[in-house]
């Protein structure tokens, strides 16, 4: 039985750090300075405002 909890932990715990690599690549990317992963270029969003 604690073998079954010692595994549960450890998928909880792998699939935690793979969100938050997932996380941290959406972030980076976020903050690069090229604009080919965004949806709407910043000229196109002052023309709808």
């Amino acid at each position: 039985m604690i073998k079954a909890f010692k595994r549960l932990f450890a998928l909880l715990a792998g699939v935690l750090v793979i969100f938050g690599a997932i996380k941290s690549v959406f972030n980076w990317l976020a903050r690069s300075e090229n604009d080919e992963y965004e949806v709407w270029s910043d000229d196109e969003q002052r023309e709808d405002a």
